[in-house]
């Protein structure tokens, strides 16, 4: 359960911009995160940990239960579509910052 600071805080974390919430991202989490229209969605393999998923909640994602992905709105609050939106608005994966080999 959120504090009401804590939720205020979510609150806003959810209007922040695509970039601001790529920024913020931890690194191990960027490998699985992309971008669908503005928002960012991550999927993992596997459960991730305890803190990576409180990380995540803090930041302002929440989980999509029917695609099985966690999703950041970026600002951009719309009601669920009845389409896929991986179809409409096309997937780019985040660039991580890994040196070429």
């Amino acid at each position: 359960m959120y504090s009401p600071q804590q939720k205020a805080q979510w609150q806003n974390n959810r209007r922040l911009d695509t970039s601001a919430v790529i920024a913020r991202l931890h690194p191990d989490v960027k490998p699985h995160a992309y971008i669908v229209g503005s928002w960012v969605w991550i999927s993992f393999s596997h459960k991730p940990s305890s803190d990576v998923l409180n990380e995540l909640k803090g930041l302002g994602f929440n989980w999509n239960k029917k695609r099985k992905v966690w999703q950041h709105p970026c600002g951009l609050f719309r009601p669920e579509a009845p389409y896929d939106p991986r179809q409409k608005y096309g997937v780019t994966q985040i660039e991580t910052e890994e040196s070429p080999e």
